[in-house]
């Protein structure tokens, strides 16, 4: 059996200290595709996801929430207050929650700037700021209203007292502020990756469910954003948030695309239709189809724009990304030869009724969404040459 032939770099002094590397430390050494780029080292410390949290970050303005609260109740000379309703404890957590964690996930985020920057760097670290606390801001208001929705059937009419409540609004405030604090921690790609999957299964699945006994389906699936649908405020939402995820993915694949390979016509025209086509999906769930008005005239353009992008990118994907799998290229191929079958047996033919079609298109025009974005993913894994050294 042939051994391995083991060969020894330098580092000066100054870079081990500045890497706060010891013997026995492991580096992580890159080695990118062009001879004329440097070769990257820097540590190879713990994925963040697996990092401990220090209690204080998460307790202290749980505590300090705590106390408004009770401040209140004793103010307002409240004895017994109802778990869910107008003025409850699922009314202060929902407000003092999203306050709380939405101070949590900026001060950690902003606190774990260098962490963060090793994947996100320079500029694009700014620019997804926004979109990034914006939608785990939704998503965190969106998944109170939903618990204390559901906690009210369940616990109808409960009431506690002073200081019971108080424990129960600290231990709903401590959980926001540890889970905002703990999504900064284990923020990455793979991780908006899998948040945009569950938001828009999640979202779309409840809001089917909620409208079942307005039978929706006989309308069609715009209807689940309309005034007419219960909670049209949650599909809305869905589409929104997932518009936001889809742009700062988009956003993060192609930044780091192109510190690989360079600046390229073909990719920057992907990067936006794909950025056009995320906005579009946003303005469905934004313009609600109510009526014959200027919001129904606008969904209408925004679903016609949504489409229109979406083929186009089917059909040019092969020219836009030349690196493509000839697996992937059959793929969509062959969905958007069933998006055009599904169009003419909805149109000329009558075959399928509008919901049928919607249905159809969604999902196949969003899972090969998603399957492009896990492509472009992956060209970031395997075009990158990583190897793990240890300093002796």
């Amino acid at each position: 059996m042939k051994s391995e032939t083991t060969h020894h770099i330098n580092i000066p002094t100054q870079v081990a200290e500045h890497l706060n590397v010891k013997p026995g430390d492991k580096l992580q050494l890159t080695l990118p595709d062009d001879d004329n780029e440097q070769v990257t080292i820097r540590p190879d410390k713990p994925a963040r996801e697996h990092q401990t949290l220090p209690i204080r970050w998460f307790l202290l303005p749980s505590i300090l929430a705590s106390v408004l609260f009770f401040a209140y109740l004793s103010n307002q000379g409240i004895n017994q207050i109802a778990l869910a309703g107008t003025n409850s404890i699922a009314s202060a957590v929902i407000i003092l929650g999203i306050v709380s964690g939405s101070l949590s996930f900026l001060f950690f985020y902003f606190k774990q700037k260098h962490d963060i920057q090793r994947w996100l760097t320079g500029s694009l670290y700014w620019r997804s700021f926004p979109t990034i606390w914006l939608s785990f801001m939704i998503i965190l208001t969106t998944c109170l209203l939903g618990f204390f929705w559901f906690a009210g059937i369940l616990f109808k009419g409960a009431t506690f007292d002073q200081f019971t409540s108080t424990f129960m609004f600290f231990l709903f405030i401590s959980l926001i502020n540890y889970l905002m604090i703990l999504s900064v921690s284990a923020l990455s790609i793979t991780m908006i990756f899998s948040l945009l999957v569950s938001v828009i299964v999640a979202g779309v699945l409840s809001s089917m469910i909620t409208n079942s006994n307005k039978r929706w389906w006989e309308h069609n699936i715009s209807f689940l954003g309309t005034e007419k649908a219960a909670y049209s405020w949650q599909f809305n939402l869905t589409l929104i948030v997932s518009a936001l995820l889809t742009v700062a993915l988009v956003d993060f694949i192609f930044s780091s695309l192109r510190k690989q390979f360079g600046s390229s016509k073909r990719m920057l025209a992907l990067r936006v239709l794909l950025t056009l086509t995320a906005i579009c999906l946003g303005g469905v769930g934004a313009f609600a189809n109510n009526g014959r008005g200027l919001m129904h005239e606008l969904h209408d353009q925004t679903a016609s724009f949504l489409v229109y992008f979406m083929i186009i990118t089917i059909v040019a994907i092969r020219y836009l990304l030349p690196k493509v799998t000839p697996e992937f290229l059959t793929l969509s191929y062959i969905i958007g030869g069933l998006l055009v079958v599904t169009t003419i047996l909805f149109q000329p033919v009558g075959y399928l009724s509008l919901t049928a079609y919607e249905l159809v298109a969604f999902i196949m025009s969003f899972s090969w969404m998603l399957l492009l974005l896990q492509t472009l993913q992956r060209m970031l894994v395997h075009d990158q040459r990583t190897f793990t050294v240890t300093i002796e």
